[in-house]
C-alpha cells in the first residue's frame, strides 16, 4: 500500500506545487491528522466565493478587466491554492472550521480502494483515484484552467535547447527565498518564448475579496512569472518529467469526465 500512498502524494504534489512537502506528506500519509488538515484546507478553499462581484482586481493601482475568461480562471486557481497554502502554514485548522470526518473517510476509502488494484503507473492508475483526484479536487478548486495551461509553459520551456543552462542561470540569480521573477520577464530574457503576453498576464497585481476572506499581493511575480516558476520548481526538485506524466494523464482524465457529461 506504502508505494500507492506515495502515487497520491506525487499527485497531490502535482496539483498544489507541495515539492518542498512531498517527502512530508508521504511520511505523513500514515498519520490521519495530517491529512485531515489538508482536506480541511482544500474544503475551506472550495468555500471562497470567488465570483467576479467579490474579487478586487488592481495593477499598479489600477482595475484589471475580468473579460478575459482564461485569465480569470488561473487567477482563481491560484487564489484558491494561495489559500490551502496559508492554511497549512498555520499548522492547525481554525475553530470556525471543525475537522471533517467525512473527508477523512473519503481518503481512507481511497487508500484502501489503490491499496488492492490497479497498476502503479499513472497512465494506467485505477479509475477511483484519478475519478476522486478529478471530482474531488480539481473541479470544486476550478484548477482545471491550470492544469490544462501548464503543459503549454513546459512545451514553451523545452522549445529551447539549452533549457536547462537557462534554468541553471536562473537560479543561480536567486537567493534563500528564490531568483526574482521580474514579474515574469526574467524568463522573457533568459530566451523563452511569451506563452501569454497580455498585460494582465505580465503584471503584478493586487486582489482582495470584498467578504476579507482572503487577498493576495504580487510584488515580483505575475501569472506568467507564476505558470513558468511552476517547471522551475519542479526542474530544481527533479520531478520535471514526472509532473508533466501526471499532468497528462490528469488531462486525460479531464477529457474523459467531459465526454462522460456529453
Amino acid at each position: 500500500m506504502t508505494r500507492k500512498v506515495l502515487l497520491f502524494c506525487v499527485c497531490a504534489a502535482a496539483l498544489f506545487g507541495f515539492a518542498s512537502l512531498t517527502g512530508g506528506i508521504a511520511a505523513a500519509a500514515d498519520s490521519y491528522p495530517f491529512m485531515d488538515q489538508i482536506f480541511s484546507a482544500i474544503q475551506g478553499s472550495v468555500n471562497l466565493d470567488l465570483s467576479d462581484e467579490n474579487m478586487e482586481i488592481v495593477s499598479s493601482g489600477n482595475p484589471v478587466s475580468k473579460e478575459d475568461a482564461k485569465f480569470m480562471g488561473l487567477l482563481r486557481a491560484k487564489l484558491r491554492l494561495a489559500r490551502i497554502f496559508r492554511k497549512l502554514e498555520d499548522g492547525a485548522v481554525t475553530r470556525d472550521e471543525p475537522v471533517s470526518v467525512v473527508n477523512g473517510i473519503k481518503f481512507v476509502w481511497m487508500m484502501m480502494s489503490a491499496g488492492s488494484s490497479g497498476p502503479l503507473k499513472p497512465a494506467g492508475a485505477p479509475f477511483n483515484i484519478g475519478d476522486f483526484i478529478v471530482f474531488e479536487i480539481i473541479l470544486p478548486l476550478e484548477l482545471e484552467p491550470l492544469i490544462r495551461e501548464l503543459p503549454a509553459y513546459y512545451k514553451a520551456v523545452k522549445s529551447k535547447e539549452d533549457w536547462q543552462e537557462k534554468f541553471d542561470l536562473i537560479l543561480e540569480t536567486g537567493d534563500d527565498w528564490g531568483p526574482t521573477l521580474n514579474k515574469g520577464k526574467t524568463f522573457h530574457l533568459a530566451g523563452f518564448p511569451k506563452v501569454n503576453g497580455e498585460k494582465e498576464y505580465v503584471g503584478a497585481i493586487d486582489v482582495s475579496l470584498k467578504d476579507d476572506s482572503l487577498s493576495l499581493g504580487e510584488a515580483d511575480s505575475s501569472l506568467e512569472g507564476w505558470l513558468y516558476s511552476f517547471w522551475l520548481r519542479r526542474y530544481k526538485d527533479g520531478s520535471f518529467e514526472p509532473v508533466k506524466m501526471i499532468l497528462d494523464w490528469l488531462n486525460a482524465r479531464l477529457d474523459a469526465a467531459e465526454s462522460a457529461a456529453g
